[in-house]
């Protein structure tokens, strides 16, 4: 690759919204990528004694990081038989022993959980254990739309325009051969392999930033083919126009009946003030706290969300019961929630900073 552009690539890469925003957010999806890229590194340098301690590190931060090293050991494999030209067995136990510190790691702790609750996985009752079920045919379609509009969201379908673009440029038959020549292909389809196969069978929710490796990886391809059928000239404006688009990415923000993975886009950063100063509102106008009720991402202890010693918490929604609701467009409610919101319910007080709005609401009937 031209290291004339590696600086653009770094941008796309650091701007990508799911990224960035984690980024400043400090989250375990952060540390998870970061063993992620350098067991990739170690991967494609085939160091395989360094690899052994990044996937056992990977594995360790939680199930979704073992199942992307599941992906890198498939990668790891394919990438063995095939450019190694080595039979199934002979990859097989040339990359095996590399993933044997993490399988035994979880090996270690699913047996530990067991003998502590009696279950390797979930127990009977757990929280959020509607899911954690399999889903039906008609939620595995809708996962599979989820998956594919999370990847063209926050304006990454422009990373997919001038992929499709270079497959046009160079026809379909080079495309394949540099997908069956290219290392970095093979990682990327065995990982969106291993994180399809436990997210699209199950009814779990999930956001964009269970897949943010995945939209590291296809910026790096993408670059790759651009940077094949692009001559300098227009690479540069190619690039800016890309991270433009990137950047916008984090601002593109639907109706309120259209869920959003607002923790992978930075237009949601305003919210954390707002909510101070709502709790101010509710404290000058002698407003419980207690009587307030909230949905997530509010209804979690004062402590746990300042790190101090408020024990304060917001109340649960109740319809019939609650005399306050805080209502925000980070709550990604139900159609049902936000028409009832809206009809039997009058707004009392409302914050609003760029696309994003917090807002009091009572019941129509209150005197």
């Amino acid at each position: 690759m031209n290291t004339k552009y590696t600086p653009y690539i770094f941008l796309l890469v650091l701007l990508e919204p799911a990224l960035s925003t984690q980024l400043i957010l400090i989250s375990p999806d952060i540390i998870m990528c970061f063993f992620a890229l350098w067991s990739i590194n170690l991967l494609l340098e085939n160091k395989r004694g360094w690899l052994a301690l990044s996937t056992l590190c990977l594995g360790m931060i939680s199930i979704r990081g073992f199942v992307v090293s599941a992906g890198l050991g498939l990668g790891y494999w394919l990438i063995v038989k095939v450019f190694g030209q080595k039979s199934f067995k002979a990859a097989f136990c040339y990359v095996f022993p590399a993933f044997i510190p993490v399988l035994l790691a979880m090996g270690i702790w699913f047996l530990y959980r067991k003998l502590e609750t009696g279950y390797f996985m979930y127990q009977p009752g757990f929280a959020y254990m509607q899911h954690r079920e399999l889903a039906s045919l008609n939620q595995v379609i809708k996962n599979i739309l989820s998956l594919a509009m999370g990847m063209l969201d926050s304006g990454r379908i422009i990373i997919w325009i001038f992929l499709f673009i270079t497959i046009l440029k160079m026809g379909i038959k080079n495309f394949i051969h540099y997908i069956t020549s290219s290392p970095l292909c093979f990682i990327y389809l065995s990982i969106l392999f291993t994180i399809s196969l436990v997210t699209i069978p199950v009814t779990n929710p999930f956001g964009n930033r269970y897949f943010i490796i995945l939209y590291i990886l296809l910026t790096l391809i993408t670059s790759q083919l651009l940077l094949q059928v692009y001559k300098t000239k227009k690479m540069q404006i190619i690039f800016i126009g890309m991270l433009l688009v990137l950047f916008s990415g984090n601002f593109w923000v639907y109706s309120e009946k259209k869920s959003k993975s607002w923790d992978s886009i930075l237009c949601h950063l305003p919210f954390y003030s707002m909510r101070q100063e709502m709790i101010i509102y509710l404290e000058n106008h002698n407003i419980n706290i207690s009587d307030v009720s909230a949905s997530f991402p509010l209804s979690a202890s004062f402590s746990d969300l300042d790190i101090n010693e408020d024990k304060r918490q917001f109340s649960t929604v109740d319809w019939d019961k609650s005399k306050y609701i805080l209502y925000s467009n980070l709550y990604n409610w139900n159609d049902e929630s936000i028409d009832t919101i809206h009809t039997k319910w009058k707004l009392q007080k409302e914050l609003k900073r760029g696309l994003i709005f917090l807002r009091l609401y009572v019941p129509l009937d209150k005197k």
